[in-house]
């Protein structure tokens, strides 16, 4: 069974699955090059960090893998400009101005230091504590009064409940704010409404099949061959670096290895 899975993806990849040698042993590969510091200023890497969402003011905000660390708001220059522990288990969210919503308050941009106490409602949390207070009923009437309870706690935000959720998806997928309430009522709790643009690189050959991880289905291992203002690497398909503006100037980004300004 393996073995035709295997088959299978290689029709799907459409690719030969003998692997190839580097086809430009000469160009440096990225984790090498963004050492070099007349090419590359290190804004931040990805160490103890999970992702970095780029805000609309040009600021970063570097969100830990750690619930014991504090997420970070920096500068380009690596100022610290805000920072705080979150309860993980509690809504994270940042609206189109740059406000943070966490830990049930709304701290407001630029500086952060004004903050106010902030409705926060999970719908799951409160239909799952509604459902423990009624456990010593019989299932079919804890499941009418939960349903009934439902309808109610929807009402004041303009939901019903959500039936067939894996084909309707848009509708029952919500995270915003409504009625000055931080309302939520998906599985993952953390959500920026910003999206700062990134820019693919050109590639100046063709991918190269060069291994396969081996697992319960292989998984094939290619070598991606960018340029970058006539500089050339080489890199993981899968580490996809891309390049954005910040205050004027020009950076590159890749999810595993940090955010470099560009000096060349």
């Amino acid at each position: 069974m393996k073995y035709l899975l295997f088959i299978a993806l290689l029709f799907v990849l459409g690719c030969n699955p003998i692997p190839k040698k580097d086809a430009h042993p000469d160009v440096p590969l990225l984790s090498e090059l963004l050492k070099d510091t007349s090419k590359f200023r290190k804004v931040a890497d990805m160490k103890d960090v999970s992702e970095l969402v780029f805000l609309s003011d040009d600021r970063i905000l570097v969100k830990p893998d750690n619930s014991n660390l504090p997420f970070k708001i920096i500068d380009v220059e690596k100022n610290v400009i805000f920072q705080s522990i979150y309860d993980w288990k509690l809504p994270f969210y940042v609206d189109k101005q740059g406000n943070l919503y966490f830990n049930r308050k709304k701290f407001h941009q630029p500086d952060y230091k004004k903050q106010e106490e902030f409705k926060t409602i999970v719908f799951a949390d409160s239909l799952s504590n509604k459902s423990e207070q009624l456990k010593d009923l019989n299932d079919s009437l804890r499941l009418k009064a939960i349903d009934k309870y439902e309808v109610e706690l929807l009402k004041p935000y303009g939901l019903k409940p959500c039936e067939y959720t894996i084909v309707n998806t848009a509708s029952c997928n919500v995270f915003t704010i409504r009625n000055g309430a931080l309302v939520v009522r998906q599985t993952e709790l953390f959500k920026t409404e910003i999206f700062k643009p990134k820019f693919e690189l050109s590639k100046f050959d063709d991918d190269v099949l060069t291994g396969w991880n081996n697992g319960l289905l292989p998984n094939p291992v290619y070598l991606a061959y960018y340029e970058l203002n006539k500089q050339k690497f080489k890199c993981d398909d899968m580490i996809m670096p891309k390049t954005l503006t910040l205050k004027g100037k020009t950076y590159l980004y890749a999810p595993s290895l940090g955010l470099y300004q560009v000096l060349f």
